[in-house]
């Protein structure tokens, strides 16, 4: 009596939308006496449940057609439509080879060991790769994790946010050295360092802390950087007034002290390869505030505490995704070009999703580190998106008055 009063609600409502109904206590009949199916109904609507059962496997082959220009693997699927399964041509990878980059390099050991071994050290270090990346990073990372039971289900587990996500540099003087963080870590001697990181982070593996640690002092260009960093702040914060130390795109620190403002170069700038030209590294919005001192309304002198990173710097991503990229590889910045041999292409410039797209292709010449990092492989994935929708909402925030000419004057053409 139960399955027939199911058939009968199913049938109404299949006859509602317009869908045939024939065979309903055959073939249907049996699909509802599964117990998968009558599970999926106090989950989803009975429509949905029809739909559900029609469902099949869809087949894309293998993803190995690797492009001609870049030598990113594809599935033949992705290919352009009027180059043909012979000779397979592929736009999203390299735009037809404009675009050329350095590829990443096999990490150092004991990481390249972690992020490809199968052993359970291996899988374990991967599992837990995010607080393992989050103890080495330089910068913090704000955002809201959607933990909601309901928005994961019971498939693959994701990394979901709401709202903004953005980048903190911190000061880089610790109040004192048993709280000292992120970039702070590596002003203090290796081996204290990894003390702090284990009482810290009790469930991993202080062995392999010790051994990571030593591997990103002997390739990091970042904790040079840090080190310089602090001995220019140690000098400044003798000094009276209003003072600040960034590091600009062209890999300069500059400290601003009142009307004074000098550089110090690093000599660790063409190891990162962020050589940007001058008038890309100008903007002071751009620069990543390392210390800051002003004076406030009231003539008091403030140290401020954190600064937030602008989502164009080359270090915005590698800073944090120490695990991804422990020599420092650099990220997207203004300055890229595409290729342009002929000189007839009329826009140049990289763009962002550009770049990104090119990264997060895999290829058999270069190694597959970041998409062997699971959860925080997924966690770099929103945050490149997040950080060129940022860039493409400031556009046009930025640019409404030619979006609003553009507007009126399409409806001046209709007026006349």
């Amino acid at each position: 009596m139960r399955r027939e009063t199911q058939n009968t609600r199913i049938r109404e409502t299949l006859s509602i939308q317009g869908q045939p109904v024939a065979n309903l206590n055959t073939n249907r009949a049996r699909d509802l006496s599964n117990p998968n199916t009558l599970c999926l109904q106090h989950q989803f609507p009975l429509p949905y449940i029809e739909n559900h059962m029609r469902w099949r496997q869809l087949e894309l082959g293998r993803m190995n057609i690797e492009c001609p220009d870049c030598g990113a693997l594809h599935w033949i699927a992705e290919r352009i439509l009027h180059s043909g399964k012979t000779h397979p041509k592929f736009e999203k990878c390299c735009k037809h080879g404009s675009v050329s980059l350095p590829l990443l390099q096999p990490p150092p050991e004991p990481l390249y060991s972690l992020l490809n071994g199968q052993d359970p050290e291996a899988l374990a270090f991967r599992h837990d790769l995010r607080p393992w990346n989050s103890a080495f990073s330089f910068t913090s990372v704000a955002h809201n994790l959607d933990r909601r039971t309901t928005a994961h289900g019971s498939g693959i587990c994701n990394f979901q946010i709401h709202g903004e996500l953005y980048h903190l540099q911190g000061p880089l003087e610790a109040p004192s050295p048993e709280n000292a963080r992120y970039s702070q870590m590596y002003l203090y001697d290796p081996e204290y360092a990894t003390n702090l990181r284990a009482t810290r982070n009790s469930a991993l593996d202080g062995r392999l802390l010790n051994e990571i640690t030593e591997m990103l002092y002997s390739c990091s260009p970042w904790i040079q950087i840090s080190r310089t960093a602090f001995e220019q702040l140690a000098e400044q914060a003798v000094i009276p007034g209003e003072y600040s130390i960034v590091l600009n795109p062209q890999l300069q620190l500059i400290v601003n002290s009142g009307a004074d403002s000098r550089r110090a170069n690093l000599s660790t700038a063409t190891e990162v390869a962020m050589i940007v030209p001058e008038e890309y590294g100008e903007k002071g919005f751009w620069d990543i505030v390392l210390a800051q001192r002003t004076v406030n309304e009231d003539g008091n002198l403030i140290d401020h505490r954190y600064h937030r990173i602008n989502q164009n710097h080359a270090a915005y991503f590698p800073l944090h995704y120490v695990m991804m990229f422990p020599r420092g590889e650099s990220g997207w910045h203004w300055a890229l070009e595409l290729n342009n041999p002929d000189g007839q292409r009329q826009r140049v410039r990289m763009g962002q999703r550009t770049f990104y797209r090119f990264r997060l292709h895999p290829r058999i010449n270069e190694p597959n580190t970041i998409f062997q990092c699971q959860m925080l492989f997924q966690q770099l994935v929103v945050d490149i998106w997040a950080a060129a929708d940022q860039n493409k909402l400031l556009w046009i925030r930025h640019h409404q008055a030619n979006l609003r000419t553009d507007l009126y004057n399409g409806l001046a053409d209709i007026l006349q």
